[in-house]
């Protein structure tokens, strides 16, 4: 076929609004030598995603592309396949646009193995997708609208599907829907307003509109400057643009004042930081996606209604970067089930909840796939397209699902974890290993009195959901129960789950016989809460691993409590008095090994009692709770690291000040034993 074809096939999708998909399936410099002659004859940006092309955007850095408009690009999946970085780049592409997609020849599809699984998956190494790649060919090949092209056969062009009627970009003035808006945003004196629609929607646009016909301050706040390009392009007056970071430190400092803010794609931002942001202006204008691939869901907008009461939400639904019926648009969204699903949500229903484990095996239930994940997006504002990844080809994976009138209403989704050598174990408990991973497990060994939470056998809990119109139902509820039960007949030791932590979600989870066991000091960036990791032993060696991680919780709690200002309610509140041999465990810990300074602070507080004046920098530190700059400056040191050095070799110090035969003791055995478990220390 001569390349003058694809020219004016290229012109006739600019014509009618349309953007269309060209697999080059084949090797990489067949598929160079095809690129370097399509793109003189079809003129545009033709932007580059790739993770080997010289100057190419790399695919975790697409985000940056979000809020900006091109014509064409390239899309290299040779080697690796980023789903959200695809979706990214494909919300960026103006009407005539074509993408080409590079990946190898399609008879080799089943045997691919792609590198950005090492993002979704804990295996070591790049893994085999072959449920993905089967979902590729089926959704691709069957799409008569695709443009297939294999290096062993020619290119055939399809025919171009023509909509009645002319398209036209929008030149600058509101459709009906943007007007509908307007109006109102322009007669509000107080409140947070979101408008939510896919890409090509013309948020952004919207936003900039606003600013030109508001007669008042307007700040605008974005993930990146260059995100708010097509915001500026709509109006001629200059943005007084903020960092996210930047402004909350303005406000908390009461040094800005404005009557409106603007945040364009908010979905990246944390649910905190937007919560904060709208409580410093009287009306506060939001746009995003949830479609996933920005950070977070459909179910951001639940979450983000929890927390906003007041929350006004608009949605667009016509495309205006393009037209109708997008073929590039419609491949994207039968390829990542981005599609809203119909649920009638004002629509409250019971009846008799069914559970049943599924197995998984999705490439042969495509429907089941389909309502699972679905359900997932619409309820839990974590879920994203690597989340669909991670269905189809991840490992060690389990499922439930909670069914009403042959219908899921609610899903849980777990991870197995543990099952690890002692050796690694104890690595991780000394703090020279971070193996990818095991998520909970981990986490308890790293700031627990024994590394047995990662050699015994877990299930955790990592995503549950019930749709809202079905809620208040027990169904969550019932199904932990049956998971518990199932799992009983099963060799685990113990369910865990890592959760956001709200006082309602602890209760919870408290109520389906869960105890928290951890509670981290930094705020989640996807929930906006603090970090919580809860467990329900199952055996007699996860009670026993329950029983030392609660030991550990109340050694740490007294310092989580300071630094986080939160207090748990007096049924989570860990209740056990800590042995002196844990206390001169976690000080071994610390000292002589390289763990983290939280798990030493009461037990340090303790060794100084008669020693406050022979160790000042302790004093200060760990008692006095001086912050790292502090105590930098005080004691004329370097720096963190420093800091870190001097802290464990007084800490050591300290010890031997106490008992020198017994802090030599913990030496060496720290140094030889394999298993170091304050049950077996002799």
């Amino acid at each position: 076929m001569p390349f003058s074809q694809l020219h004016q096939y290229q012109q006739k999708l600019a014509q009618l609004g349309q953007r269309q998909l060209l697999l080059l399936a084949g090797e990489p410099a067949w598929q160079t030598d095809q690129i370097k002659q399509i793109t003189p004859l079809c003129q545009g940006d033709w932007i580059t995603i790739s993770s080997n092309q010289p100057d190419a955007i790399l695919p975790e850095q697409a985000i940056r592309l979000l809020g900006r408009e091109f014509l064409h690009a390239v899309f290299d999946a040779n080697t690796e396949f980023n789903t959200d970085a695809l979706a990214m780049l494909t919300g960026t592409l103006k009407a005539g646009s074509v993408l080409i997609l590079c990946l190898p020849d399609i008879e080799s599809w089943n045997s691919y193995i792609d590198n950005d699984s090492q993002r979704w998956n804990d295996a070591q190494g790049g893994l085999s997708t072959p449920n993905f790649m089967a979902w590729l060919k089926n959704i691709t090949l069957g799409n008569n609208q695709v443009m297939v092209w294999q290096q062993s056969t020619l290119l055939q062009l399809p025919v171009i599907m023509e909509t009645a009627g002319a398209w036209a970009l929008p030149q600058g003035e509101p459709t009906a829907e943007q007007q509908v808006i307007l109006d109102n945003l322009l007669l509000s004196t107080s409140c947070v307003w979101s408008v939510i629609a896919p890409r090509g929607r013309g948020k952004s646009a919207l936003a900039g509109m606003f600013i030109e016909q508001y007669q008042g301050n307007v700040l605008v706040c974005a993930p990146a400057k260059n995100s708010i390009d097509v915001l500026s392009s709509h109006t001629n007056k200059a943005i007084s643009f903020y960092s996210p970071d930047n402004l909350l430190e303005l406000c908390i400092n009461n040094e800005i004042q404005s009557d409106w803010l603007i945040i364009d794609e908010a979905a990246s931002l944390p649910i905190a930081q937007l919560e904060a942001l709208c409580g410093y202006f009287p009306n506060v204008l939001m746009t995003t996606t949830v479609q996933g691939y920005e950070g977070t869901g459909r179910g951001f907008m639940l979450k983000l209604g929890n927390n906003i009461p007041n929350l006004r939400t608009y949605q667009l639904k016509t495309p205006i970067r393009w037209a109708k019926d997008c073929p590039l648009e419609n491949w994207l969204n039968q390829l990542l089930l981005l599609d809203e699903p119909e649920y009638d949500v004002d629509l409250q229903q019971q009846g008799e909840v069914d559970i049943h484990p599924l197995q998984g095996n999705w490439h042969n239930n495509i429907s089941q796939l389909r309502d699972f994940y679905q359900l997932l997006t619409s309820a839990h504002y974590r879920t994203t397209p690597l989340d669909f990844r991670r269905l189809l080809d991840g490992q060690k994976q389990r499922y439930w699902s909670a069914s009403m009138n042959q219908k899921i209403v609610g899903a849980v989704w777990c991870i197995e974890e543990g099952g690890l050598s002692s050796e690694l174990a104890h690595d991780v408990w000394l703090g020279t290993r971070r193996p990818r991973g095991n998520l909970v497990a981990q986490s308890l060994v790293t700031y627990g009195l024994t590394p047995d939470a990662m050699c015994l056998n877990a299930l955790r809990i990592s995503r549950i959901a019930v749709l809202p119109q079905y809620r208040r139902q027990k169904i969550a509820a019932t199904l932990i129960a049956n998971i518990v039960k199932e799992s009983q007949k099963q060799a685990i030791d113990y369910l865990s789950v890592s959760f956001g932590y709200t006082d309602v979600l602890a209760q919870f989870w408290k109520q389906c016989g869960f105890q928290i066991v951890r509670l981290g000091v930094h705020k989640e960036a996807s929930s906006g809460c603090y970090a919580t990791m809860a467990m329900y032993p199952l055996t007699e060696q996860g009670e026993q691993l329950l029983q030392s991680s609660l030991s550990a919780f109340s050694l740490q709690y007294p310092q989580i409590k300071q630094q986080t200002k939160l207090h748990l309610a007096d049924n989570l509140i860990p209740r056990h008095i800590a042995t002196p041999q844990e206390r001169w465990l976690m000080m071994a810990g610390f000292a002589f090994a390289h763990r983290p300074a939280l798990t030493v602070y009461e037990s340090v507080a303790n060794f100084l009692v008669g020693y406050e004046q022979h160790f000042p920098l302790l004093e200060a530190f760990f008692v006095d709770n001086k912050s790292v700059e502090q105590c930098v400056a005080e004691f004329s040191l370097s720096g963190k690291k420093v800091l870190t050095k001097q802290l464990r070799a007084q800490c050591a110090q300290l010890m031997a000040e106490k008992d020198a035969k017994l802090t030599l003791r913990y030496q060496q055995w720290l140094a030889t034993c394999s298993h170091p478990s304050c049950f077996d220390f002799v």
